[in-house]
């Protein structure tokens, strides 16, 4: 039984699309992204990935290298709730716990070029 490829290209906004492409190609785990803008999730394009804080130095160099305008580079740390379900109607938080932490980039679009890419 073989697996079909799957074109995860026509899942992701055409805008940031080839910083997405970029990270992966260069060997970055991106696991949620967006274009940015009004009726998009992020205000900017963003770029979510794992790794260390040390991968999230390297993206940042990485898309400067491509001629990408990074303007933020983060390690996002969050809190969640703990939920027990004991098959009662009312679920009620127990806690809190840390998320593993993760990476994000945000891009700004260039005023000449339209894009997350500076002129050349």
């Amino acid at each position: 039984m073989t697996k079909e490829k799957v074109d995860f290209a026509s899942f992701i906004d055409a805008g940031i699309l080839p910083a997405v492409e970029i990270l992966n190609e260069q060997g970055f785990e991106t696991f949620e992204s967006c274009q940015g803008g009004e009726g998009h999730c992020y205000e900017d394009p963003t770029v979510r990935f794992f790794g260390s804080e040390f991968d999230l130095i390297r993206a940042y160099e990485t898309c400067r290298a491509f001629g990408l305008n990074v303007f933020e580079a983060k390690r996002v740390f969050r809190k969640a709730d703990v939920y027990v379900d004991n098959n009662t109607p009312a679920v009620k938080s127990v806690g809190e716990t840390w998320d593993k932490p993760f990476n994000e980039l945000v891009f700004l679009i260039h005023s000449k070029t339209g894009t997350i890419f500076f002129p050349r």
